[in-house]
């Protein structure tokens, strides 16, 4: 077989399971139901994902229906604690962990019942993070919008193989069904072009870190491969 033949094969296949990845992320995004706290079983903690913060710690509006919908599952009781997850945008700069944390603040959840991670910079590493804050979870709810929930899903999976305890028992809650740019209303539809390639990203870069601590790599030398 020529090497253009099996380049244009490569090519055809490639473009087939991306196609393949957008249909999936379309469906799920569109058919999962709006959540009814009523038929939510009760959780140890509610994870809000972060989605985005300007370097001065603006959060992004993504960011912000994730913390308001994370306040209005704990103020229907759902779960006692909310653990917030994201890094910092700049070296100097606030965490997305901490300024949500103040944001929740204001929609009502007490200091008391909430826990801040603060350094993941990625989907990956908000379960890699998370999960030690909360050790003795066994049923977790996430939140995020609905075309990340499989990636946050298939995240704290990983996450709880890789770090050795048990999986927790996971549901999952959309804090919108699409993005939307804040001025126009219009559905941003390069974030969801984006997700189908980093569904794979993140795959390759899971079994890059787990296959590097497989032969002797410290987690440590290995964490800027999640970034």
């Amino acid at each position: 077989m020529g090497i253009a033949r099996l380049l244009r094969r490569l090519l055809i296949c490639g473009v087939a399971i991306w196609a393949l990845t957008l249909m999936a992320v379309l469906g799920w995004m569109l058919a999962w139901p709006e959540t009814d706290t009523t038929d939510l079983a009760p959780a140890d903690v509610i994870i809000c994902f972060g989605a985005g913060m300007r370097p001065d710690g603006t959060l992004a509006p993504a960011t912000i229906d994730r913390v308001a919908t994370c306040a209005q599952l704990y103020a229907a009781g759902v779960a006692p604690k909310v653990l917030t997850t994201g890094g910092t945008a700049s070296p100097d700069g606030p965490s997305a962990g901490g300024q949500m944390a103040a944001l929740a603040q204001d929609y009502g959840v007490p200091a008391t019942d909430l826990i801040v991670e603060g350094r993941a910079q990625s989907t990956l590493q908000n379960g890699l993070f998370s999960l030690p804050l909360i050790s003795d979870a066994q049923r977790i709810i996430i939140v995020t919008e609905g075309f990340h929930l499989p990636r946050s899903w298939a995240s704290l999976r990983w996450a709880a193989w890789q770090l050795g305890r048990d999986q927790p028992d996971i549901s999952l809650v959309m804090s919108n069904t699409v993005r939307r740019d804040p001025v126009s209303g219009r559905i941003n539809h390069r974030i969801i072009l984006r997700e189908t390639l980093a569904l794979w990203f993140n795959a390759a870069r899971a079994m890059a870190y787990s296959l590097g601590g497989a032969f002797g790599m410290a987690p440590a030398d290995r964490l800027d491969w999640l970034r």
